[in-house]
């Protein structure tokens, strides 16, 4: 009996390890990425990019105005204006990190600042950043 009721604890046991190995929140975690545009020009004052590589949770302004427009399960269409520099334009949210490589930015439209003049989109280049 003693040894039965052994063999019992024993595997109710090795029943219930593999359950305590989910509790370590391994799961997906988010992602914020950095978007900055490398421009040949000091006077850009409008981007336009899509961005592509997966879903998109939030975009974040970093001192420009932002807008975005996303149809479906398409690119994520982002325009920032503003007095446009190196440093980052705006963060994407990113709802997983491992996914993060993924993404990327294109350069779709460029005006200048005063004159709204377009740009060659070829000249220029953008990049997602952690």
């Amino acid at each position: 009996m003693i040894a039965s009721l052994r063999l019992l604890t024993v595997a109710c046991v090795a029943a219930l390890v593999p359950l305590t190995g989910c509790s370590n929140n391994t799961g997906p975690s988010g992602a914020i990425l950095s978007v900055t545009l490398s421009s040949p020009h000091g006077d850009d004052g409008a981007v336009l990019l899509t961005i592509t590589g997966g879903p998109v949770d939030s975009v974040e302004a970093v001192g420009y105005a932002v807008y975005t427009a996303r149809s479906g399960t398409g690119p994520l269409k982002l325009i920032v204006t503003g007095d446009l520099g190196g440093e980052p334009i705006a963060r994407i949210h990113v709802p997983d990190h491992r996914h993060a490589p993924f993404y990327t930015a294109t350069v779709v439209q460029v005006a200048a600042r005063k004159t709204y003049a377009q740009r060659d989109p070829a000249a220029y280049s953008a990049s997602l950043a952690q």
